[in-house]
């Protein structure tokens, strides 16, 4: 049972993960049958898996009553608040529910969703053993806050995005979920879908809604759900004092697992290190599609370091290179022909693959800087997103 919870919260997030970033890909056009039937049935797909695979648990939950009362409790202050700012700073009409049909879309494609996703939290949080729960609790925060971040797709697309917008697509629903998971661990099901669904679908179901900024009504949300989780936390905490402080003596004379974490800490600074360019092999982002043919925009290739003066004996026609531009610019195209300066340096022609036409200025052999040799497809897109966030908050 502990090795099958692992597994399957394995497959499960990097469905999740795959799932979502084709969606941040497709073709406008697919965007409906996508919203509409792909997503809703690989979520129910998974969550059918999950629940035959682990098995129904008749186990009564020990913290159920504080759980769903502090889920109350939240859903009555968001409900408080909302009324108090909007009769503070006025309402307007909610534009993502200008009619009936648009809210039967949101519940469908977002609703439905949402639920099939806190059932798989669920589940798999509350089969997870002792040792292995904190690290399902935070892969399952991080990927199901990912699912529900659709809005990162005009990013990637390049289209304006101002950072307030940002700022609600991404950190909200990384808090809602953070706080979602909280629930999972000690309380139930209906805790976990209050706090989740009211706070993730209210600007979807709400036909008015306050009329402030979006960064102003994404902090609102956001100090409700921590009042939320503060308010749990002294309900569930209800452990003795002398108790507590027995627990943390002990914990202070527990042995420290100094080996593995001096291993842990070597492997991330290597990985760190590669991909910063300290070896010889080092990784490049494609951020352009002007090498479609070859490799798509998102992968990440890998480049084998050129040592100074060998370009004239190591690269010939038919390479790809990663090479400086007289803008100073890096690209990664092919080398289609050669020719030579006036003082017989070979200078590189050089031409993406999806493109008929040759770069304007040729490269000269000190300006190349290595030769791709591998590629792995589509994994460079978080790069890709983090380079956009950039430039929006710039």
């Amino acid at each position: 049972m502990k090795t099958s919870n692992i597994k399957l919260t394995a497959i499960t997030c990097v469905t999740l993960v795959v799932m979502q970033s084709v969606f941040m890909i497709i073709p406008p056009e697919d965007i409906r049958l996508f919203n509409m039937a792909i997503q809703p049935l690989i979520y129910a797909v998974l969550a059918v898996m999950v629940y035959v695979i682990m098995g129904l648990d008749q186990r009564p939950v020990r913290k159920a009553y504080s759980a769903n009362m502090t889920a109350i409790i939240s859903v009555a202050m968001f409900g408080i608040v909302f009324l108090l700012i909007a009769f503070l700073f006025g309402a307007g009409a909610n534009v993502m529910t200008s009619s009936l049909p648009v809210v039967a879309n949101n519940l469908w494609t977002n609703g439905v969703v949402l639920v099939l996703g806190e059932l798989i939290r669920y589940k798999l949080i509350k089969t997870a053993n002792p040792q292995n729960r904190t690290a399902i609790v935070f892969v399952l925060t991080i990927v199901l806050a990912y699912g529900q971040m659709n809005a990162l797709r005009m990013l990637l697309h390049g289209n304006v995005l101002v950072s307030a917008f940002f700022f609600e697509s991404f950190f909200r629903a990384l808090v809602i979920s953070a706080v979602a998971s909280f629930f999972a661990i000690e309380g139930s099901f209906l805790s976990v879908i209050l706090v989740s669904f009211t706070y993730t679908m209210a600007t979807h179901l709400v036909p008015i809604m306050p009329d402030v900024a979006p960064l102003v009504w994404t902090l609102i949300i956001c100090g409700l759900l921590f009042v939320t989780a503060v308010i749990y936390y002294f309900i569930i905490n209800d452990k003795k004092r002398e108790v507590r402080l027995r627990e943390k003596r002990m914990a202070r004379y527990a042995k420290k697992p100094i080996l593995a974490n001096a291993i842990t800490a070597g492997v991330i600074c290597v990985i760190i290190a590669f991909f910063v360019g300290v070896f010889p092999i080092y990784p490049v982002v494609v951020l352009s599609n002007s090498m479609a043919d070859t490799f798509e925009r998102g992968s990440i290739v890998f480049v084998e370091r050129m040592p100074p003066g060998e370009a004239y004996l190591r690269v010939g026609e038919g390479y790809i290179i990663h090479f400086i531009s007289r803008t100073r610019l890096e690209y990664v195209h092919r080398v289609v022909d050669f020719q030579h300066d006036a003082d017989g340096e070979r200078q590189y022609i050089t031409r993406g693959d999806a493109s008929y036409l040759v770069d304007p200025a040729p490269v000269p052999q000190d300006d190349v800087l290595g030769i791709v040799r591998a590629q792995i497809p589509f994994i460079g897109y978080p790069y890709i997103l983090f380079q956009a966030i950039f430039r929006a908050f710039s």
